[in-house]
């Protein structure tokens, strides 16, 4: 027995199907926050990018108002991302997660202890915003690509001939801005903030000393976490136009359409 498919073709009792759609959250969430944060930080007042400055140091209560709903906003994204995947997860029977999937969860909790411990002590929220723009920016081509991957897979895209250009622009879109980002503007923002809180007058002052020391080896570690992913996407760009995640890619036992995999168990 087969199990039933969603609208275009997706299996029901499948990860592909329960990550495409976190995927789809995921490109939501990112372009609006990306949106909001960038038209914040170009509408900022000139000398004022202190990343240790306090929320009040901002005299346009708009300004502050903005930086709270981002915060807040990209915090409740955090949490809703973390109870689907431990909801599909449980679902498709596929618990304990796997070591990479806790570190994703691991990411989601230490990120929203880092924005919500902006809004505690009223400070450090463009340090925590700069970290969300430059590390959220590649974030809808990434996951439009883990979307394509799997779509090219399914039978009822294979008649679509846009789909496979699509993954591939996809692909490698992706890999150019994440490069950019990663190796470049993102490392000199978390070395001008690090500076900015743990070594500037102005920054012991507003943030506390263990939570400073604290933020800045959550970016550290964050930063040599994405190493692995910086040399994947130098590999898309060296491969040319072969592909990273062809049609015929194997993703292993766990995104088999779980239904045909308890079938088989009790065969």
């Amino acid at each position: 027995m087969v199990s039933s498919s969603y609208g275009g073709g997706w299996p029901e009792f499948s990860k592909k199907t329960t990550d495409s759609a976190a995927s789809l959250a995921s490109i939501v969430h990112s372009i609006a926050l990306c949106s909001w944060l960038t038209v914040w930080f170009v509408k900022l007042p000139k000398g004022q990018y202190i990343p240790s400055c306090k929320l009040n140091d901002h005299p346009n209560p708009d300004t502050r108002d903005v930086a709270v709903a981002c915060l807040e906003f990209c915090t409740g994204y955090m949490i809703f991302d973390s109870v689907w995947f431990l909801v599909a997860t449980y679902q498709l029977g596929l618990m304990p997660p796997t070591e990479f999937e806790y570190l994703v969860l691991l990411h989601h909790i230490l990120t929203s202890f880092y924005m919500i411990s902006c809004r505690v002590i009223g400070a450090g929220h463009i340090s925590a915003m700069i970290l969300m723009l430059t590390g959220e920016i590649s974030n809808p081509l990434m996951n439009a690509m883990f979307t394509t991957r799997f779509a090219i897979q399914l039978d009822s895209y294979k008649e679509f001939s846009w789909i496979l250009p699509l993954h591939s622009l996809m692909e490698h879109s992706f890999a150019v801005v994440y490069l950019f980002f990663r190796v470049f503007i993102g490392p000199a923002c978390a070395l001008h903030l690090s500076w900015d809180i743990l070594f500037t007058k102005r920054g012991r002052a507003n943030i506390p000393l263990p939570l400073g020391l604290i933020w800045v080896t959550m970016v550290l570690v964050v930063i040599l976490g994405s190493l692995p992913f910086v040399f994947e996407a130098v590999e898309m760009l060296l491969d040319g136009w072969e592909l990273r995640f062809p049609p015929d890619y194997d993703y292993g036992p766990r995104f088999e359409t779980q239904e045909l995999l308890r079938l088989g168990d009790e065969l």
